[in-house]
Parts: C-alpha cells; sequence; structure tokens
C-alpha cells in the first residue's frame, strides 16, 4: 500500500494514492487546484473552509477509484472528466445557485472504473 501527499505548494494539492485511502483536508484561502492520482484507491478532499478567486482546475486521474469532494456552497463546479464505466455524482443541494459564481473548480482528467462525488457543506 502506498499513498503520498506531496506537501502543498503554492495553494495546490498534489495526491497520488496507490491501494489505500487519504483523507485531505485544504484551508487555503486562495485554492489553485492541483493533482489527484488514485489507483485501487479512494481521496476525500475537504475544500468547505477553502476559498478561490476566479478560476481552479483540479486534474484527476484514477482507475479503479473513487474521489469524494466537499466545496462550499457559492461555487460554481464544471466537469471535463473522460469517464469510462465510471460516474459522477453531484449530491450538492442547491448546486443551481452557484451557477453564476465567479468562484469556479473545474474537474478535469480521466476516470475509469471510478466514481466522483461532489457534496456541498450546507
Amino acid at each position: 500500500m502506498q499513498s503520498t501527499i506531496i506537501p502543498d505548494t503554492d495553494n495546490q494539492i498534489n495526491i497520488n494514492s496507490v491501494f489505500s485511502s487519504i483523507d485531505k483536508p485544504m484551508i487555503s484561502k486562495e485554492f489553485k487546484g492541483g493533482k489527484i492520482n488514485n489507483m485501487f484507491a479512494s481521496t476525500q478532499v475537504d475544500l468547505s473552509n477553502a476559498d478561490l478567486t476566479g478560476l481552479a482546475v483540479l486534474n484527476i486521474s484514477q482507475l479503479f477509484g473513487e474521489v469524494t469532494l466537499t466545496v462550499p456552497a457559492d461555487w460554481h463546479v464544471e466537469t471535463e472528466i473522460s469517464q469510462l464505466f465510471a460516474t459522477i455524482d453531484d449530491y450538492r443541494e442547491n448546486k443551481y445557485r452557484a451557477k453564476n459564481s465567479d468562484k469556479v473548480l473545474v474537474l478535469k482528467g480521466t476516470s475509469v472504473f471510478a466514481n466522483i462525488e461532489i457534496h456541498n457543506n450546507d
């Protein structure tokens, strides 16, 4: 089992996880995005105490993995994930309230036999 959390730099997260589980809270007030790489692993990222200005990009690459994101209610989340036997479930309440928000988190990457869940802190 291997998991690596590269120290936060420039308000970004960098997580590499193989056959393991990671729970990462992020408290940056200038969140810029980052990378999550999962292989037979799960990663939970809590961004509910973070903030961003403008646009942040989070690159997700996973094979047989799961990523759970908790985002503030005022963030707009866009997904540009290539999927093969994968799902993206958005469980946020009032997700359309943030549609015109200037705080945008874009999820990019590839998800194969995997799942991404998006929650908010309302």
